[in-house]
């Protein structure tokens, strides 16, 4: 059972006043199995092996109700939009690190986009041309991403499930993508391994490097080893990841690393670089400095895999 919006199918969202009620041991809102997908959500191949229900366990119940209720709704919903410059600049650039490395465009393909939260990788993927599912195991965060898509005409379909359980076939897909959601799962790897099932083309992965400059930073007590969300951020390294991927029939990647830090929500003095001189001196500096100097030392890392 799916449930129908102005923005597109939303589906195995359930209104948030909706009862709770038992399916397969999980207790799950009503309005339809968890993860009960339409028809067709992107594409022919795109279509339900079987329903599965969550496997819950008590991080993930933790995690799913940390991102239900987020402490800046309005922020998730709108960002970039409406932040400075600068910051606009940042968002965009970590997508297009990402994509770029495919050796493939992706307007036209159909695209999963896993721990999606508020939908602004799906609105960046919508915006290059790609059919777009989300997926997110947490009800509150699709429901800004399904109204962040009514505020700024999108289509793209919202989905709730678990990363490591994904709800469709296998090449359901032609590519599955993440950011900044894998760090969160204390077995990244089986949601690595459910990208690769669902994806016919290609695996896009950015997530927190593993950096001697983050394990220094942690050390030192400048930036905390758990995430507000509570869990410990795990961090990933290029050539573990490619040989993952390889092991999952996608052995051609390549990977990109760089080195950025901003906040969440940025601070309001980063409006001054909405000035022209000084928004390209940090644009230029960013790409200088946090690419071409230090981007082997880089606390982010982007990898793109294809069969």
């Amino acid at each position: 059972m799916s449930l129908r919006s102005s923005v597109g199918d939303t589906v195995g969202l359930p209104t948030r006043q909706a009862p709770a009620e038992q399916q397969n041991g999980h207790s799950v809102p009503s309005g339809g199995p968890a993860a009960v997908v339409s028809e067709r959500p992107a594409g022919d191949r795109a279509v339900l092996a079987a329903p599965r229900a969550h496997q819950h366990d008590s991080h993930k119940h933790g995690q799913a109700d940390h991102f239900d209720h987020i402490g800046s709704p309005e922020f998730e919903i709108n960002r970039p939009h409406g932040e400075s410059k600068l910051y606009r600049y940042l968002m965009k650039f970590k997508f297009r690190r990402a994509a770029e490395l495919l050796p493939f465009p992706l307007r036209g393909r159909s695209v999963l986009t896993v721990c999606c939260g508020s939908g602004m990788d799906a609105e960046f993927l919508e915006r290059a041309g790609a059919r777009v599912v989300a997926l997110d195991i947490s009800i509150g965060a699709l429901e800004r991403a399904r109204e962040r898509a009514a505020k700024y005409g999108l289509s793209y379909r919202v989905v709730l499930g678990d990363a490591e359980q994904l709800p469709f076939r296998t090449n359901a897909f032609d590519v599955s993508f993440v950011h900044d959601g894998l760090h969160h799962l204390p077995e990244p790897r089986r949601a690595i391994s459910e990208m690769a099932r669902t994806a016919a083309a290609g695996v896009v992965i950015t997530e927190p490097a593993d950096a001697f400059l983050t394990k220094l930073a942690i050390a030192l007590h400048l930036i905390p080893e758990r995430e507000d969300a509570g869990n410990l951020v795990v961090r990933f390294d290029a050539a573990s990841l490619s040989r993952l991927l390889a092991e999952l029939g996608f052995p051609a990647s390549a990977s990109a690393r760089y080195l950025v830090k901003y906040g969440h929500p940025p601070a309001r003095w980063w409006h001054l670089f909405d000035q022209p001189v000084l928004g390209l001196l940090a644009e230029g500096g960013l790409l200088f400095l946090g690419v071409y100097c230090l981007g082997r030392f880089g606390n982010k890392l982007s990898v793109a895999a294809v069969k």
